[in-house]
């Protein structure tokens, strides 16, 4: 019994130490200007805010937390877990480097509990106001985009995306966790607004006009928007509050305004909303 009472005393202490936390702060520059230039943030574990300013520096933030079993993992994920950022000429590219991850892809070789250490950033970058950006993160953390023109893909896992007074086209989506969009100024090209466990919101200003691809297996779609039936068949249309709304299952068009662009939205647990921007 004393032995037995020793090692549970003892297992507190071995299985873990307080955080420490680290600030980092860079001043990051491009070497041309235009609408060509490119920010991508891939992450693992943590969150990405980018709000613009009125320079031409990306100025980036970057909370690092660490917790390990001991002193010598300590040292381990200071050297195995670094920030690899590269700052091209019309492109800055701040990665997350681990052992256990392939970028950009997020996959995961051996798992953060085989090398005794968890390692954790969440970003803050404030940036030029046109920029078109790829921003990607997996676990404990949220994407957020404010004011920036230009083209985007954004990628999470298990977080939300939230993206308002923005300009352009591109690909928001997410695994668990809902996408809530605002444009500034209404997409001239394709957009994909995806997740599987969350809502799709997405605010456009009036008029719109566009092709409106819908999908929800487990929720309705919702729009303010008049539409009409594009070449495929819709289901039945009701009226719930002044809102047209649409039955979940298979994928259905319609069209919007005299039509343009494709914009898709889809999604598997959760409902789909097409709003005016007030």
């Amino acid at each position: 019994m004393k032995i037995l009472l020793c090692f549970l005393l003892l297992v507190p202490a071995a299985r873990c130490q307080d955080a420490r936390e680290e600030t980092i702060t860079r001043t990051l520059r491009f070497s041309v200007s235009g609408t060509e230039r490119s920010l991508l943030v891939d992450n693992i574990q943590g969150s990405i805010m980018v709000t613009s300013h009125e320079g031409e520096t990306v100025e980036m933030t970057a909370i690092r937390r660490t917790r390990a079993k001991s002193e010598i993992k300590f040292q381990e994920a200071a050297e195995d877990v670094v920030l690899d950022i590269q700052e091209q000429r019309s492109r800055i590219e701040i990665v997350v480097d681990a052992p256990w991850r392939d970028r950009w892809n997020g996959r995961y070789s051996r798992g953060e509990r085989y090398y005794g250490y968890e390692v954790s950033f969440d970003f803050e970058l404030k940036v030029p106001k046109t920029l078109n950006l790829y921003l990607h993160t997996v676990n404990d953390g949220d994407i957020k985009v404010r004011d920036v023109n230009g083209e985007f893909e954004i990628k999470n896992v298990n977080g939300n995306v939230t993206m308002t007074g923005i300009s352009g086209a591109g690909h928001a989506s997410s695994v668990n966790g809902s996408l809530q969009i605002g444009f500034r100024v209404n997409p001239a090209d394709e957009c994909t607004f995806r997740t599987v466990n969350g809502s799709v919101e997405v605010f456009f200003q009036d008029p719109l006009a566009a092709e409106l691809l819908l999908k929800t297996f487990n929720g309705k779609a919702y729009t303010d928007f008049d539409v009409t039936a594009a070449p495929r068949t819709i289901p039945t249309i009701k009226e719930k509050r002044g809102k047209k709304i649409y039955r979940g299952g298979d994928a259905y068009i319609v069209r919007t305004g005299g039509g343009g662009p494709q914009l898709a939205f889809d999604t598997l647990n959760g409902s789909i909303r097409i709003l005016k921007h007030q």
